[in-house]
């Protein structure tokens, strides 16, 4: 029974940290492969998700990465900076919370 529950447990913790790397819910997927091991294949084997402020979709090679990185780790090509323009001076800027230029607050 003690060998159940810490497989149970090692395969709740493994299958949300695959879920969150995935762009899917941590707890959701943990708490279901806690209670069903198995269903850690399927989440193996469901894509990526594209997920608001999480992950992107490489420019290159189209596949599911996160947000912050700067290189594709499937195809190793480095990412192009995002511009968007300002609404107020009219410069292209990177994505920010505020453009460099003349210091006005970007809307999301």
């Amino acid at each position: 029974m003690y060998r159940f529950v810490v497989l149970s447990l090692v395969a709740g913790l493994l299958a949300g940290t695959i879920a969150y790397r995935k762009g899917r819910n941590y707890f959701v997927w943990a708490l279901l492969c806690f209670f069903f091991p198995a269903l850690i294949i399927i989440l193996l084997i469901m894509p990526s998700v594209l997920s608001g402020g999480r992950t992107k979709q490489c420019s290159y090679c189209t596949r599911i990465i996160n947000e912050s990185d700067r290189v594709c780790k499937y195809c190793k090509r480095e990412q192009p900076i995002n511009l968007i323009q300002c609404k107020e001076c009219g410069s292209y800027v990177p994505e920010k919370h505020a453009c460099e230029q003349c210091k006005k607050k970007m809307k999301p």
